[in-house]
């Protein structure tokens, strides 16, 4: 394997403007990508991705905005990756929202608010992408599909069980895929990291810190660099023959 073993491979790769994405899209366009960045809000954020990109290889990732909750934007994000870029060859499905909305919530409206919004983003869009971009991977005969997942989809949540819902349904989502596609020479798997040191965490990290990694046998928290780099492994050629696999990225904090 060459250090550039997606040379020429389009990848998009969303909520990539902080965070794991940002991380995600760094080490895939370090990997020989042509990077699509998704972000929804962050234009900022996007725009330092794309810096730190163009300094590291030389070449500018393409910018796309698009808020994942609407199926109108997800079909334009699609076109104009296409149209950009290329047809996807890498997806990885990174974009997602936490909100606590837990069963003792008294309006019930609220709560479904939550729940379809919730669904909507870290489910529906990733089933619908991947609609979208299959028909070029069948006729490619190829596409590697990976959906960030989490920890949470083994463990179940008792405050966000909208999350941990969604995030079981991209684990099941992969592996459904895996046995529909893997005729076409198309993959799908599935990362499931406990806490990442991110933005998304900083809070519970600053308030209960040491509690955390306490239950991490490593000693430590997961970096984004280290889902970006499990990431490469199921999009590159050491991971070809992975497929339908829900990777446990957690320290051995959660074992099952």
């Amino acid at each position: 394997m060459t250090g550039r073993p997606l040379d020429g491979r389009v990848a998009l790769v969303t909520g990539a403007s902080r965070g794991i994405g940002a991380r995600i899209a760094v080490r895939l366009a370090e990997a020989g990508a042509r990077v699509a960045v998704h972000y929804g809000r962050s234009r900022g954020g996007a725009e330092e991705v794309a810096r730190e990109i163009r300094a590291s290889t030389g070449h500018a990732p393409l910018l796309v905005q698009a808020e994942l909750a609407d199926e109108a934007a997800r079909r334009r994000l699609h076109r104009e990756v296409t149209g950009g870029l290329a047809d996807p060859a890498v997806l990885v499905h990174n974009a997602a929202i936490f909100e606590r909305n837990p069963f003792d919530e008294p309006d019930d409206a609220l709560f479904l608010e939550r729940w379809r919004r919730t669904q909507s983003v870290n489910l529906e869009a990733a089933a619908h992408l991947t609609l979208l971009a299959l028909p070029a991977m069948r006729r490619a005969g190829f596409g590697r599909i990976v959906m960030i997942s989490s920890r949470a989809a083994f463990r179940g949540e008792t405050d966000c069980a909208d999350y941990a819902v969604s995030k079981a349904g991209m684990v099941n989502l992969a592996r459904c895929l895996a046995r529909a596609e893997g005729r076409h020479g198309i993959t799908a798997n599935s990362i499931c990291p406990g806490w990442v040191a991110t933005e998304m965490a900083e809070a519970d990290l600053a308030e209960r810190g040491p509690q955390i990694v306490a239950e991490v046998p490593l000693g430590r928290v997961a970096t984004p660099e280290d889902v970006a780099n499990a990431v490469l492994f199921f999009a590159g050629p050491m991971g070809s023959y992975c497929n339908g696999t829900a990777l446990p990225l957690n320290g051995g904090s959660f074992l099952h």
